[in-house]
Order: C-alpha cells, then structure tokens, then sequence
C-alpha cells in the first residue's frame, strides 16, 4: 500500500508516490521529458523516465501501455465500511517491466487524502503525455 505522494519542480517536473513519507521507502517516480536533444531521440530519452524501488533503484524511459486510477472496489456486504482507497494500475511494455523488474501489469493500492490524490492525477497526466508522442499511453484515465 502507497500512502504518500509528492511533487517537485526544479529542473523538471517529477511526482514521487511512495510507502511511506520517508526517504528510504519504496516508491514510484515518474519523471517529465523535457526539451529532448537529437542525443536523447537517438537511444530513447525523448520521453519520461520512471523509476521504482527505494530511491528509484530501477528505472528506464517510457513506455506505459495503459495508466488507471479507480476508486478499490467496494465490499459487497452491508456491514462493512466503504474503501477509502484508489487502484493505481500500470501496464508496460515487456522491455519495460524487464527494466523495472516488475510485471508487465501492475496493481497498487494507494491510501491518501484527497489533496495528495489530485497530485497524481494532475501529475500522471502531465508526465505520460511529456515527450514523443508515441511513447503517450493508448488508455490514461484518471
């Protein structure tokens, strides 16, 4: 379970989502394409970076197939309270998941207040829509 988010902005735009809000947990980091050189298009870097692991061990340039953000699905029985969680799920390309050792579909539940929640559906978009067009997921819906 990821249960904090964050954003910055120096050189380039990056958004962090993590276990915990301390700097050695694991987390997810997705990093804004900006001005790409002719170097960068010639071995791949003309779009976003995204790394995982604790302090992004494991990262490679694009490509998410697809970027779902959903409310976790609801218990079915009257009794139970309602989820106040959101399934992140990510499918890469096969060399993506090689490069972050990670399958190439990919489920997290995320536990956050609201104002961190719209960072990442903010941040989400502005990252996997960065760079080469064709680098950009066939399905982004957050």
């Amino acid at each position: 379970m990821l249960r904090d988010a964050a954003e910055a902005h120096d050189l380039v735009y990056i958004l962090g989502i993590r276990e915990k809000p301390i700097a050695e947990s694991w987390s997810l980091i997705f990093q804004e394409c900006s001005g790409a050189s002719e170097e960068d298009e010639s071995r791949g870097g003309d779009t976003y970076w995204i790394g995982v692991g604790r302090y992004g061990q494991w990262g490679c340039y694009g490509e998410v197939i697809e970027c779902e953000l959903t409310p976790s699905r609801q218990p079915t029985l009257p009794i139970m309270p309602p989820s106040d969680t959101t399934d992140l799920r990510l499918v890469f390309t096969d060399q993506t998941a090689m490069d972050l050792r990670l399958p190439t579909e990919v489920h997290f539940t995320l536990r956050l207040p609201d104002q961190q929640l719209q960072i990442i559906k903010r941040g989400l978009v502005r990252v996997l829509t960065s760079g080469r067009p064709s680098s950009c997921p066939r399905l982004l819906r957050v």
